[in-house]
């Protein structure tokens, strides 16, 4: 009985130990990797032998510029932006709230070690890869270990005494052991090992030995347990390393030596996905802010250009009547000094333009010149009134700000640290034991024993069979001890302790003053939202008062019953109509950015945009429906280049322009006949040689708000003229070209008639 439950121990405790340490799933799979690795990255890892060439750019690929600004309409609403940016692009500048919606243009830098400071998404997400790879490191240290060895020796020395003889023959040693390090602090193990000896000829003549040739295999039970320092499942799980072994040779740490211990490498997990959150947080707002800046330039290019156009008519007037003698040069030259601002505004929108969306395709991950087209901003702003509500925001943004989840895991890292430097300050005691099963036999197989007849009848049986020796257990041995080891004064654990509970102080101070600046910036993010759209009211009203007192004046012009107050005026009020517009729109663009500001203050701009960041791989039904999205997009592209015999003149969803043309502004409308102005020509505005009496009809002046139309205002009709075409008085409809400039109705004939005051020839522009 005792035989056999030794030999199911024995069976048990090796079918234990090969069971190895703890299993995990790995963070990325073997076919993930290889999945991500397959545009040919795997090279990198196969070749490292092969140089490492630079990149290599298509020649006739030219970003464009204000003098070449055509470049074909790419229409893009927001969600693709952000689709592009959370799948290629880049974080932009991280600084918030402070400086949103631009690139980041820095290089990475060389930091001693490696290169480091890329913002790029494909870079920032293989972060928390890494540190859950460290996970696996950290619970490495508790994986079994099996340590084999295997020697040959042989000694043949002069001998003088009966020890030194006794040492001479061959001799090999087998030892295999499975060494299993517990979560306790404790070591367990089993070492299996046989002894091989071959005596020389004269030690066996000398001594007469029995077994000239023997085995001796050996079977050991290791257990080993620390008493006070690094005892127990938690200390050991804060531990950087396993306390390790006395009793098992060699036993070296199985892993998370360049690790901390398991507990703290998860905290160090979920902070670098705190701080990945934090990067698609700020990449989101980024692409937001960025996306509406470029619309505000667009509209601020449409603002420059549409009074652009109305200093070009203002100078066709009065170059006409400085011709005609009815006022002077000098208020030719100061409209047409005007007219060259506006040209120099136009242009430096068309600039701004380039510039913004230079920052958009950036954070997109994409180059300016690449693709050779230009992004067009199709979604529609939100302009309805929203009031947020202070409470429920900052108790969102103090649940959900990734700063704040960085700070709070700081906080409780600093807890368990005290925990682990209090360990350091405990005496090292350890318990060992060992119970060992030995045999000896001078074969390693046949029978368990035979007698020798030369020896006489009633001699001891020789063993001959070393294994079945060894499972009759007969021999056994074992040991008990303790050992300690302890500094006296534990000067560097008490100061390792002390200073530990420093940087918890600190670290919750920091909380602290954390928690108080997001809730500072929640409070600012409401006034900004409250005071944006309460802005867009104010500059729409002043915009609508400016353009009706231009359309006015401009009547003024056409009769031409004004003086050098009324030109100043006119003149100063085209200036105000262009800041207005801009201003309306910009208020528009900062509006919506300022949703977006106050979504990433409290933290919520992923759910806000519907993105969610997930461990591991995409489900399989992703790419089937991004694939199904791509290609309704196209279909729709094609069905808007190409409209189903729908004139132009019926898009008038005031958010929804041509494939071919940027977003105009509310109401208006492309012209039947285009003639468009040159960017760089100079005004002119020849005179027919023959000039046909007609003059002006009562023409409607419609603002370019459909919303806030004009009253219908008479033109004085000259004498002895007649009605003319009224289409030809109608309010310019200028609408954006793919050249990024304004396109220009045609000039209709010029027409004169005659004063009944003095009969004096007066030559009439007509209002556009």
């Amino acid at each position: 009985m005792r035989k056999l439950w030794t030999t199911r121990l024995l069976c048990g405790l090796i079918a234990w130990a090969s069971l190895g340490g703890c299993k995990q799933q790995l963070f990325v799979e073997p076919g993930d990797y290889k999945g991500v690795t397959k545009d040919g990255l795997e090279r990198l890892e196969e070749r490292p032998h092969d140089p490492i060439a630079p990149s290599l750019i298509e020649s006739g690929l030219n970003p464009s510029s204000v003098l070449d600004p055509s470049r074909p309409a790419k229409p893009m609403t927001l969600k693709e932006c952000i689709a592009l940016a959370l799948e290629q692009g880049n974080v932009g500048l991280q600084g918030g709230l402070q400086n949103p919606g631009s690139t980041n243009d820095n290089l990475p830098q060389f930091t001693g070690r490696n290169v480091a400071g890329s913002d790029t998404i494909k870079v920032l997400v293989l972060d928390p890869a890494i540190v859950g790879a460290d996970i696996e490191r950290a619970l490495s240290k508790f994986d079994a270990r099996w340590i084999t060895s295997m020697t040959w020796s042989k000694n043949d020395t002069a001998t003088v005494n009966f020890q030194q003889a006794f040492n001479n023959g061959d001799t090999a040693s087998f030892t295999t052991t499975l060494a299993k390090p517990l979560p306790t602090g404790g070591v367990a193990g089993i070492t299996f090992g046989t002894d091989y000896r071959r005596f020389t000829a004269s030690a066996q003549q000398q001594f007469a030995l029995q077994l000239t040739t023997q085995y001796t295999p050996r079977v050991q039970f290791l257990f080993e347990q620390p008493l006070l320092q690094s005892f127990g499942v938690e200390i050991n799980q804060l531990a950087t390393s396993h306390p390790g072994s006395l009793l098992v040779q060699g036993l070296r740490p199985s892993g998370g030596q360049t690790t901390e211990g398991i507990l703290i490498t998860r905290i160090r997990y979920e902070q670098q996905r705190a701080e990945f959150d934090r990067q698609v947080n700020n990449l989101l707002l980024n692409v937001e802010f960025a996306y509406w800046n470029l619309y505000a330039s667009y509209y601020n290019l449409y603002a420059q250009e549409y009074t652009l156009t109305q200093s070009f008519d203002l100078f066709t007037i009065v170059e006409a009547r400085v011709k005609a003698g009815a006022v002077r040069r000098q208020e030719l030259t100061q409209v047409l000094g005007q007219y060259y601002l506006f040209r120099q505004q136009a242009l430096s929108a068309r600039h701004q333009v380039q510039n913004s969306e230079r920052q958009l395709r950036g954070l997109l991950g994409m180059t300016s010149f690449s693709d050779g087209m230009r992004i067009v901003p199709v979604d529609e702003p939100t302009l309805t009134p929203f009031i947020p509500n202070f409470g429920s925001s900052a108790n969102e943004a103090l649940a959900n700000r990734p700063e704040l989840i960085l700070a709070r895991h700081d906080l409780k890292f600093r807890q368990l640290d005290i925990l682990l430097q209090k360990n350091q300050r405990r005496p090292d005691l350890r318990f060992f034991s060992s119970y060992d099963i030995q045999g000896i036999g001078s074969e390693l197989d046949g029978s368990a024993e035979f007698r020798d007849p030369a020896r006489g009848p009633n001699a001891a049986p020789i063993p001959q069979n070393a294994f079945a020796n060894l499972a009759q257990n007969n021999f056994n041995s074992w040991q008990l001890g303790f050992r300690l080891d302890m500094p006296l004064g534990f000067r560097d654990a008490n100061a390792a302790v002390h200073q530990a509970r420093l940087n918890l102080v600190r670290s919750y101070t920091q909380l602290q003053d954390s928690e108080r600046k997001s809730l500072e910036v929640v409070s600012q993010q409401v006034r900004d939202v409250i005071n944006q759209q309460a802005q867009i009211d104010l500059f729409r009203q002043r915009r609508i008062f400016l353009q009706e007192t231009l359309a006015l004046n401009k009547i003024i012009v056409n009769e031409g019953a004004f003086d050098l107050n009324t030109l100043f005026n006119i003149l100063q009020v085209q200036r105000d109509v262009a800041g207005a517009i801009s201003s309306e729109f910009q208020a528009v663009a900062q509006y919506n950015s300022s949703i977006a500001g106050l979504e990433f203050a409290k933290g919520t701009i992923q759910r806000f945009n519907n993105v969610s960041v997930g461990d591991g791989p995409l489900p399989g039904h992703v790419q089937k429906r991004a694939a199904d999205h791509f290609s309704a997009r196209n279909i729709a592209i094609k069905l808007r280049e190409q409209p189903a015999e729908l004139p132009l003149q019926s898009l008038t969803n005031p958010w929804q322009s041509p494939v071919d043309t940027l977003p105009a502004m509310p109401g208006v409308v492309a012209p039947t006949a285009p003639n468009p102005l040159p960017f760089n020509a100079t005004p002119s505005s020849p005179m027919p040689s023959a000039v046909p009496k007609m003059a002006p009809a009562t023409p409607p002046l419609t603002s370019a708000f459909p919303s806030q139309n004009l009253n219908p205002t008479t033109v004085r009709q000259w004498p002895g003229a007649t009605s003319s075409d009224p289409a030809m008085f109608q309010e310019p409809k200028p609408v954006f070209l793919q050249t990024g400039t304004v396109q220009l109705p045609t000039r209709r004939a010029v027409m004169a008639g005659t004063s009944s005051e003095n009969g004096t020839p007066v030559t009439v522009v007509p209002q556009r």
